[in-house]
């Protein structure tokens, strides 16, 4: 179980360092990383959910050489309101992880375009709705999909949630 976990936080952790910096698709870059959290929430609940959300919230910053601690409050933050979700919510729908990606990419950047109005780095809001949000949403939400069937296959022999509520 560990062992999953652990190449599935480097997969993600890679995917966004590597690979996301160089697709764009309306402006926005593809935020790995954050699908992956909430996929991972998603299939095992609120604590792993906000552990992988820190350990890879810290990792990403690290190897992107950002402030620490934002992006790993961000990510845990989400890990554990989706893993609660999953926890608390009938998961049946196959709709579930595109509103999930579709609201942590919504409450992500919200958090983060906040921090940055804190920090004095404002920037102008048609600017964070038009080119940032809105792409990122859409972006997100189509990476849900064939991400969370990815992970769900790759973590399916690590007990998820839904097998154990079968059982």
């Amino acid at each position: 179980m560990a062992s999953t976990s652990a190449v599935t936080l480097l997969v993600a952790t890679l995917l966004q360092t590597t690979v996301a910096p160089n697709i764009r698709i309306l402006g926005a870059n593809a935020d790995f990383a954050l699908v992956i959290v909430v996929c991972v929430a998603l299939l095992k609940g609120s604590e792993i959910g906000a552990v992988f959300g820190f350990l890879t919230g810290m990792l990403v910053a690290i190897a992107l050489m950002e402030p620490l601690g934002l992006s790993a409050f961000v990510f845990v933050l989400v890990g554990f309101l989706w893993g609660r979700y999953a926890e608390t919510a009938d998961l049946s729908a196959g709709y579930a992880p595109l509103v999930s990606a579709f609201a942590a990419t919504l409450l992500a950047n919200v958090i983060l375009a906040t921090a940055q109005s804190l920090l004095e780095r404002q920037v102008p809001l048609g600017f964070f709705l038009g080119r940032v949000l809105a792409p990122s949403l859409i972006l997100n939400t189509l990476l849900a999909a064939p991400l969370y069937l990815v992970v769900r296959l790759w973590l399916r022999g690590a007990g998820d949630l839904r097998a154990a509520r079968a059982g």
